[in-house]
């Protein structure tokens, strides 16, 4: 990794429905901002998790996309990202902590 270069985040989300059981599946592909980790010590990682530059996210049902969004700039806020696709607001509750842990785990 280097501080200045975009770390490319791949997720892949998959659920059913509870009350109908069709399969919901999410795919994520976010571009990382990494910087110097500011406290290095042999424990800790040289590199830490800074920003999400950018995102493609798309929902399907049953295989066919019902939502899609490519390169929005989201918003961190309360451990998720918050973008707009101009007809409102989408929000990815609790991702940044995976986000943290996969910059971590590509420091090792």
């Amino acid at each position: 990794m280097t501080p200045g270069v975009l770390l490319a985040f791949r997720g892949e989300f998959a659920a059913s429905e509870p009350r109908t059981g069709r399969l919901i599946r999410a795919r994520l592909l976010a571009r990382l901002v990494v910087r110097r980790a500011r406290f290095l010590t042999y424990e800790t990682s040289r590199y830490e998790f800074a920003r999400v530059e950018d995102l493609d996210f798309a929902v399907s049902l049953d295989g066919e996309t019902v939502y899609e969004v490519y390169g929005v700039k989201p918003m961190e806020e309360d451990k998720g990202l918050v973008f707009t696709d101009g007809s409102g607001y989408t929000t990815i509750e609790q991702i940044v902590p995976g986000l943290k842990q996969a910059v971590q785990n590509e420091n090792q």
